[in-house]
């Protein structure tokens, strides 16, 4: 015989007569148009999830904490606020300290919380951050973080270097540089992994033009990396945070902690190709590089 499910308004907590916002998942629950009660139940987004003997397709702390996740997502747990206590977990979802523990370890695994002892866990982002992970070995697979990756150019300029650009690019004062703001995007997900400056010298070789049209600077930007006239690549990674217009294109809030990445390309005469300067913001970018002894 086929159940008809009341309205979930029609429901009543046994024990304490609320209605289905009541969430002790010990407490009892029944509905007038029925003789039965049923135990160890509770409320997620207005869906009753049952205790029964089937086997779940997740284990428990992972069902948790999607719960918790959602209600994060959905604004339930607003950012800056604390979310219930590991025993509160416990008693509200009738679950071991170990799966409370469990679940909200898995949000502070995933940036949507931080917790620290005696103080509870606040929510402290209402999104999962990316994570993007990179690997190198070689130059040529440093070159490929670029193919992984969408750049969006935002702006591109003509300048004339100072005295300090000049120094910083090594060329003459009074020289001419490209300098691109840029955008990096996850390609699967086209979200900001990092805001990105690209300095340039104007020499032979270098596709001016193209690089100055936003719409074919990313292509001839590639096209001028070639592996094959590149003879290394310096990198440098420090501490910074982010500006007020860096904050505002990445989606993110100003004077927020960034990684600093920044990577001067050299050609066969050691010359400056282009220096590139990347703000990841912090914990979204993690770096891993191979270092292979030479046997002789």
């Amino acid at each position: 015989m086929d159940i008809q499910w009341p309205e979930l308004d029609a429901i009543r907590c046994a024990r304490c007569r609320r209605s289905s916002d009541c969430m002790v998942s010990i407490h009892s629950w029944s509905a007038p148009v029925w003789s039965m009660t049923w135990t160890h139940a509770y409320f997620s987004r207005n869906k009753l999830s049952m205790d029964t003997k089937t086997r779940r397709s997740k284990p428990r702390y992972i069902e948790l904490g999607d719960l918790l996740r959602s209600r994060i997502e959905s604004g339930q747990y607003p950012v800056d606020t604390q979310l219930p206590t590991e025993l509160e977990l416990c008693e509200s979802f009738n679950v071991s300290r170990h799966t409370a523990r469990s679940a909200l370890s898995r949000l502070s695994t995933a940036g949507l919380v931080h917790r620290r002892p005696g103080a509870g866990t606040r929510v402290i982002a209402r999104h999962e951050a990316i994570r993007y992970a990179h690997e190198i070995d070689s130059v040529d697979s440093l070159t490929q973080y670029g193919n992984t990756t969408r750049l969006q150019i935002i702006k591109s300029e003509r300048k004339t270097a100072s005295a300090e650009m000049a120094e910083e690019l090594e060329i003459a004062a009074g020289k001419g540089y490209l300098h691109l703001t840029c955008l990096r995007t996850d390609e699967r997900h086209s979200k900001p992994i990092a805001f990105t400056d690209i300095l340039a010298p104007v020499r032979r070789g270098l596709p001016t033009a193209r690089m100055l049209d936003s719409t074919k600077a990313s292509r001839a930007l590639a096209n001028y990396l070639d592996p094959a006239r590149l003879t290394g690549v310096e990198q440098r990674f420090d501490a910074a945070v982010f500006s007020k217009l860096q904050a505002k294109v990445m989606g993110i809030t100003p004077n927020d902690a960034a990684m600093r990445v920044r990577r001067c390309f050299r050609d066969t005469e050691n010359r400056i190709l282009i220096l590139v300067t990347s703000l990841h913001p912090a914990g979204a970018f993690s770096y891993s590089m191979t270092l292979s002894r030479q046997r002789r």
